[in-house]
């Protein structure tokens, strides 16, 4: 502590004096707004410790751990994500913590509201339809702000569904990823991850007549030379499925459903891999039932994986919490 700070709170109430400190002392917290951001370790630490946890205790109903007693999660939606907001209230009940939701249209303009937050909340997960406004509010905040979803990405789902991916596969690295349907968040989230994890992503979200690329495109162009991955747009179905193991079907506007509208044949013709499917949802008539509900179908294991993922990130972001060993509930 330097001699201008001693002289300067030396004639500070005592509880102003322990604050400065404590704000002086304490690390900056962990944020989550884009993986840019993050590291390829970093995700796989999340990852691993959501699997960890889920080996654990396949079954979270009526479970509670002690990790975050007595901690306030603090769920600020622009829009009500009910999966997303269900998935990190079980997370922080699970963990022992309290959770409150705000479902509101905030004006993020207002850069203090992070400050102002974090007075009463050990952590914000936060939904916005818009991105780079939550990184300011972040700034400005002293715990952790970790986005759940905005215009831009949509990392709980997104890591959920590379969860379930590892789970089937063991890795990442040389997995073929597939994307069929229109843009969408989760889709720049998979252009970064997959990169960033040693895999390979090929995806059409446009139609000849509405040509339009990802916000992350040329960042995950960048990132494949770096990583001797591919990511690349086709203007195909046949091209997007080539050679498979991962075909992902994002959700679609009813007047463009039959651009990206495939079944089973599509892929078993296209791939002689083994692969698996996932759907983003919502569920359009894209998606033939026999496929959505077909045995190599991983829809639902991404969804149950969501809450397991949201409490590897809460528990790793309040107190960097990792689970690996032996735990007990109660």
């Amino acid at each position: 502590m330097s001699q201008c700070f001693r002289l300067f709170t030396i004639h500070l109430p005592l509880y102003l004096q322990v604050r400065y400190q404590q704000c002086c002392t304490s690390p900056k917290p962990r944020h989550l707004i884009c993986f840019k951001n993050w590291t390829a370790d970093m995700i796989m630490e999340v990852i691993h410790s959501a699997m960890n946890l889920k080996c654990r205790l396949q079954d979270s109903h009526q479970k509670k751990l002690d990790i975050l007693t007595n901690c306030k999660i603090m769920i600020l939606q622009e829009v009500n994500e009910p999966i997303l907001n269900m998935a990190v209230s079980n997370a922080a009940t699970l963990l022992g913590a309290n959770d409150v939701n705000i479902t509101d249209h905030l004006v993020w303009e207002h850069d203090y509201l992070g400050r102002v937050f974090s007075t009463m909340a050990d952590a914000i997960f936060v939904s916005t339809m818009t991105h780079m406004c939550v990184q300011r509010f972040a700034d400005q905040a002293s715990v952790p702000v970790l986005c759940m979803r905005s215009r831009t990405h949509a990392s709980i789902q997104s890591l959920a569904t590379v969860m379930s991916i590892i789970e089937e596969f063991g890795t990442m690295k040389c997995v073929n990823v597939s994307y069929l349907g229109s843009p969408h968040p989760v889709l720049n989230s998979y252009l970064l991850l997959c990169p960033m994890l040693g895999a390979n992503i090929k995806f059409k979200c446009c139609c000849e007549k509405c040509p339009v690329s990802p916000l992350l495109y040329k960042i995950s162009e960048d990132m494949t030379s770096q990583s001797q991955t591919e990511s690349k747009e086709c203007k195909t179905k046949e091209e997007v499925f080539k050679d498979t193991r991962v075909v992902i079907a994002g959700p679609t506007h009813s007047k463009k459903k039959e651009d990206f509208k495939f079944c089973l044949s599509d892929i078993e013709k296209n791939t002689s891999q083994p692969w698996i499917f996932f759907h983003t949802c919502p569920r359009g008539e894209e998606v033939a039932e026999d496929l959505f509900l077909h045995c190599n179908a991983r829809t639902f294991s991404a969804f149950e994986n969501m809450h397991f993922i949201a409490a590897a990130l809460m528990a790793n972001a309040v107190k960097g919490y990792t689970f690996r060993g032996s735990f007990c509930t109660c």
